[in-house]
């Protein structure tokens, strides 16, 4: 692995010898080596915190605190994070994903493969494909857009504590939703026009354990068929469309769009285990799809609609939660915040607060004043529309 300048210190030959994550045979090596990164960085916990803020990621000093005092595979985000923070360059991170990954596979942490199977698994991995779209009468336009890292070097649903600002500006194409049906099985959900009918989808089996549980979630709004509608643009709803970066690859995710042109598909809550619900779609020539947080490339934070609601695990998880700004507008507002809520991450809109196409992402909590400020892109009204449309 090539040296990049003072970037490429760490994992690198030293007085001590070679870091070689490849050498890891287990998960209690592979953490002993990541402490010895941490080690030869010379950061402390709070200086690793606020390099990984600077570029992009969280990493909260007390997580890494108690990973590193264990011998349990941390999460590939925090692994992520980590070797970043400490100074490995770009090509070596892939490395010691890829050999987290194996671990888990291997057995070695048959708990964290039972999570990676459901959570880890991109395009094309396996069973649980994406709803997939292609543009159609597209405008051109420049917005906000994702950072631009694939976690372990391949596409799959993200993890919220590599979730953070998104200022790398992406070229996005932004077009009329085509969805392409495919083969499978749809999740469950609730029924076309019946608001209090909805299939209660829970996750699979081990999925709390995995996750190693949670804070309680307080109630939220009804479960069913609703309207998702931005606080500072009540006229658009959450809803598809077709998104383009610099690459040329394209995708359909969520973004705000006018509540007269965003059914088809219609939105629908559906309540998952302990509180926390999935946002699934539901088109009547395509199917259904749930939100899925990704953490494709110049993709990354958006959300996209996968054809499997289970397999996307906690990236398919949102925490609904009042609103607690008191300002004009705020009233009966929502937050909603992807996973399980263990960062300080919600969902808001990428763009100006009219903007037809603006892009919802996972960033970091703004204060929701309610007075025109940050935390009003991450403010969201959720009920049914009164004319019975979706």
């Amino acid at each position: 692995m090539a040296s990049t300048g003072d970037r490429g210190r760490a994992g690198k030959p030293e007085a001590g010898g070679e870091l070689t994550p490849e050498a890891a045979r287990t998960s209690a090596e592979y953490v002993a080596l990541l402490r010895r990164l941490k080690e030869r960085s010379g950061l402390t916990y709070r200086q690793l915190e606020q390099r990984a803020a600077e570029q992009g990621e969280i990493l909260a000093r007390s997580t890494l605190a108690d990973v590193l005092r264990r011998d349990a595979l941390p999460r590939a985000e925090v692994v992520s994070a980590l070797v970043r923070a400490c100074g490995v360059p770009e090509t070596a991170v892939s490395t010691w994903l890829a050999v987290r990954e194996r671990l888990v596979v291997t057995g070695d942490a048959p708990r964290e493969a039972e999570r990676q199977g459901r959570e880890g698994r991109g395009a094309g991995d396996g069973p649980g494909g994406r709803m997939r779209g292609a543009s159609g009468g597209a405008v051109r336009r420049v917005v906000g857009g994702g950072g631009g890292r694939v976690f372990g070097g391949r596409a799959g649903a993200a993890s919220l504590a590599a979730v953070a600002s998104l200022g790398t500006v992406a070229l996005l194409v932004v077009g009329v939703l085509v969805w392409l049906p495919r083969d499978g099985t749809a999740s469950n959900g609730g029924g076309d026009g019946d608001s209090g009918r909805t299939t209660r989808t829970s996750e699979p089996s081990g999925t709390r354990a995995a996750e190693g549980g949670g804070a309680p979630v307080p109630p939220g709004p009804a479960p069913g068929l609703t309207r998702i509608r931005p606080v500072r643009a009540p006229d658009l709803c959450l809803t598809d469309g077709d998104v383009r970066v610099h690459s040329g690859e394209s995708k359909v995710v969520a973004m705000q769009r006018p509540c007269e042109e965003a059914v088809p598909p219609k939105t629908y809550l559906l309540r998952a285990d302990d509180g926390y619900y999935r946002i699934q779609w539901d088109h009547p020539r395509h199917g259904k799809g749930c939100l899925t947080l990704l953490s494709d490339s110049e993709f990354q934070h958006m959300f996209e609609p996968w054809d499997d609601c289970k397999v996307g695990g906690s990236s398919q998880l949102f925490r609904i939660e009042r609103a607690e700004g008191t300002g004009k507008g705020t009233k009966g507002a929502w937050r909603l915040r992807p996973g399980r809520g263990e960062a300080d991450v919600c969902v808001g809109m990428r763009g100006g607060p009219e903007e037809k196409g603006a892009v919802a992402v996972a960033e970091g909590c703004a204060d929701a004043t309610g007075a025109g400020g940050a935390g009003d892109a991450q403010l969201f009204l959720i009920g049914r529309d009164p004319t019975g449309r979706g």
